[in-house]
């Protein structure tokens, strides 16, 4: 049994703890020596208690988040009491830590006493105008969420769902920190949350490994420690190059988590290379523990050099910043042309790494399902090649750069995004590969991919996120709700945001068509016809959504624009003009393909239906004639017997 293995051995609780106490120690000095540097431009004095409190909540919750997480996936891939109580547990540490961060962070930030924040209309005004502090509280509320998981939920997709939340949650820590400031802060940001999105998964599938150490389950975290350090080693390298400035890490205090981070990323792929050529590859119960603990060792010693990383001020702090470089992370003083905008342009990291892992995944899943004997259409790849290869276009043309800085070609790649990427993608089928490539496993053994989605379509609050009332306002509520609102100007502030907002429309309008023109299986089937009318019904609010972006008198985020102060741009209310002509234009091209797409699907099955009846006809398996025959001669015996009854009622004879 996995609990006896476990606890069969004694030192390795003890070595935990000692690894936690050291990770403090550190956490606790680097503290200690944050008065004694030199003040930060338009923050010249710092309260020694709320930089010490931060630091030790800030490690604290990262340590708390990485054991419940990692007890989540335990349960996820071997059920069992104690790692749900592991969960419980842990989680409960992460709520709290966290909730102590909403407003210790922020202190911290700005400067201020611990004391200032601790008042409920104060601690408010800190959380929304401070990001850090905002991030704090969602994660705060991701491990609230985890702990009622823990204690009132054993669905495999409630665990496994929560997973990726948990992992989100932590990239929400990551952009709001020390990378989102400074010339270049973009691609930090990007590089932060790519860390965020491999690093994660190494840290919780550690922490699971060892809660719960089966046969074969350090092979898998092996491969994925493999599969993922040197993405996460170049993410780190993209921070620290920002966050450094040009100055030698071994010439600043900053240096030293850096250069621990760096340390620790090469330990984890030696640790690993280690058990892949030799005998501890086959390890498996407290043998597997005992070797997956390197990797825990190392993962705490990682969050601490991450907290201290967040707590002393970078060298790129000290180097001035022009606004633009405040908002946009560079400068935009060269205006549009044609070739400049078709051109390549700068990068947009995050969504390059995106659509390069989405093609090579899908690619790679479409070979395995071929030799597992299930043919894949070459349409359906083609389609999801397209999508994507729109999306990296997108990213790394002149479109991407500009679209940052003007409000027409903002509209143009996110009404894009919105709607003719998610259209591609949807043609793709990714969740039926998924389906293809990863059969089920026996009894005992961790869930494939294919298992987990089909418990997600399976799953009750999935079920009712993906009805289609709740599907068709998100896709047309969220232009509304962020464009008609001061959300818009908030969100461009940030490139972290501005991610957001642009993932955020991509999922929307993922959802919407899947649930119009998927070809996969959905927990709502509908007629063709309703979908139809589904589809048609959007189309106005698109229109209503441009005219009123056409006859607005006032700006959409007007209080960004003039910020920015982009002199190239000239009228801004010409260029919104332009802006509600191109979102017209868009809105329609893709309903368009949609129609073309959705008559196709319901030709066909109607040729199926049609094939099918006749086939049972041919075969006499269905005779639609003698069933109504049948049913004629059933009622003619049965009006003859009432007949016959009533007439034995009255005393007469038949």
């Amino acid at each position: 049994m996995p609990d006896a293995q476990t606890r069969s051995v004694p030192w390795r609780p003890a070595a935990l703890v000692v690894t936690a106490l050291l990770a403090t120690a550190f956490v606790a000095w680097v503290s200690a020596i944050l008065p004694s540097l030199p003040p930060l431009p338009g923050r010249l004095q710092a309260d020694p208690a709320t930089g010490l409190a931060s630091s030790l909540a800030d490690l604290t919750a990262r340590l708390a988040s990485l054991a419940t997480l990692g007890a989540l996936l335990a349960a996820t891939i071997a059920p069992g009491e104690r790692a749900f109580r592991w969960a419980a547990r842990a989680g409960q540490v992460w709520f709290w830590a966290a909730l102590v961060l909403t407003a210790a962070n922020p202190a911290f930030v700005t400067g201020v006493p611990l004391g200032y924040a601790l008042t409920p209309a104060s601690w408010w005004t800190f959380v929304t105008s401070v990001p850090s502090g905002l991030a704090w509280l969602i994660s705060a509320l991701v491990a609230l969420g985890a702990v009622l998981i823990a204690y009132g939920s054993r669905a495999r997709a409630a665990t496994s769902s929560w997973l990726v939340v948990g992992v989100v949650s932590w990239a929400f820590v990551a952009v709001t920190g020390n990378v989102s400031v400074g010339r270049d802060h973009d691609w930090a940001t990007d590089a932060a949350i790519i860390g965020t999105l491999t690093l994660g998964p190494i840290a919780i599938s550690a922490a699971a490994s060892l809660l719960a150490p089966g046969t074969g389950r350090l092979r898998a975290h092996t491969r994925l420690v493999l599969a993922l350090i040197a993405v996460a080693a170049a993410s780190q390298v993209v921070v620290a190059w920002q966050e450094l400035a040009g100055v030698s890490p071994f010439a600043t205090a900053y240096g030293l988590p850096v250069i621990g981070s760096f340390a620790v990323l090469a330990l984890l792929a030696v640790s690993a290379l280690a058990r892949r050529f030799s005998p501890e590859w086959d390890a498996s119960g407290a043998r597997a523990a005992s070797v997956v603990l390197r990797d825990v060792v190392l993962v705490v010693a990682y969050a601490a050099f991450q907290t201290a990383a967040q707590h002393l001020p970078p060298p790129r702090f000290f180097v001035p910043q022009t606004i633009q470089e405040n908002y946009l992370g560079y400068e935009m003083n060269v205006p549009v042309t044609l070739a400049r905008l078709l051109g390549p342009g700068r990068p947009n990291l995050l969504w390059i790494v995106l659509a390069v892992a989405a093609v090579a995944i899908y690619v790679a899943a479409t070979r395995r399902a071929r030799r597992l004997g299930t043919p894949w259409p070459i349409w359906r790849t083609v389609s999801w090649l397209l999508g994507w290869g729109l999306m990296v276009y997108l990213a790394t043309s002149g479109f991407w750069e500009y679209s940052t800085v003007v409000f027409s070609w903002h509209m143009f790649v996110h009404m894009t995004v919105n709607m003719l990427v998610p259209v591609l993608c949807v043609l793709g089928a990714p969740m039926a590969l998924v389906a293809a490539a990863s059969p089920e496993r026996p009894a005992g053994e961790p869930p494939s991919l294919g298992q987990l989605a089909s418990d997600w379509a399976d799953y009750r609050p999935f079920q009712l996120l993906t009805a289609p009332p709740l599907l068709w306002l998100g896709y047309v509520g969220s232009l509304f709700a962020v464009y008609y609102t001061p959300a818009f100007s908030w969100l461009m502030r940030y490139h972290w945001a501005h991610q957001l907002m642009l993932l955020a429309f991509m999922v929307t309008g993922y959802g919407f068509f899947n649930l119009l023109i998927g070809p996969e299986r959905s927990s709502w089937q509908m007629p063709h016809l309703v979908k139809l009318a589904l589809l048609i019904s959007i189309m106005p609010f698109h229109a209503i959504f441009a005219v009123g972006i056409l006859s607005s008198q006032s700006l959409f985020g007007e209080e960004f624009y003039q910020s920015i102060d982009i002199a190239w741009v000239g009228n801004l209310m010409a260029d919104q003009n332009i802006a509600g002509q191109i979102t017209w234009i868009l809105g329609e091209v893709p309903i368009v393909l949609v129609i073309i797409a959705l008559a196709a699907q319901w030709f066909r099955q109607d040729r199926v239906d049609s094939s099918r009846f006749d086939l049972a006809q041919d075969s006499g398996e269905e005779d639609a004639l003698g069933a109504y025959n049948d049913m004629l001669r059933q009622l003619a015996e049965r009006d003859a017997e009432d007949a016959r009854r009533r007439a034995n009622e009255i005393g007469l004879r038949p």
